[in-house]
């Protein structure tokens, strides 16, 4: 799945689910971090950010904290799971914004916090 099907809620989607179904899904939230990860490389260098994409990024930053705190939705991982997975959807826009990463292009370092994420399922 893209970035822009995830940022869409495409069938399958992390945002979809959230939304709908108010299920967390590890590992389309992991899919979303990783396209998210390749997107902040990919525009790096960019003057100019798409539109249709940075909304969907921006979106992200307020959406996805606020339906799992503030609904009845069923918390399926630990606070700190979710504090760290916080923590590194709000690292990526930051990154995707300001082209400044704690990761510096280094994907094999981006995959172990992602990994920290997965131990903490």
């Amino acid at each position: 799945m893209t970035l822009k099907d995830e940022l869409n809620g495409e069938n399958g989607s992390f945002l979809l689910d959230l939304r709908t179904k108010f299920i967390w899904n590890h590992k389309a939230f992991s899919n979303l971090l990783v396209n998210l990860f390749k997107e902040c490389q990919r525009t790096k260098a960019d003057a100019y950010l798409d539109r249709e994409i940075s909304s969907g990024i921006w979106y992200l930053s307020n959406v996805v904290k606020d339906w799992v705190e503030n609904r009845d939705s069923p918390k399926n991982f630990s606070r700190a799971y979710h504090k760290r997975a916080y923590e590194l959807l709000n690292d990526l826009i930051w990154a995707y914004f300001m082209v400044d990463s704690p990761y510096n292009s280094n994907f094999s370092l981006f995959e172990k916090e992602i990994q920290v994420l997965e131990n903490l399922t």
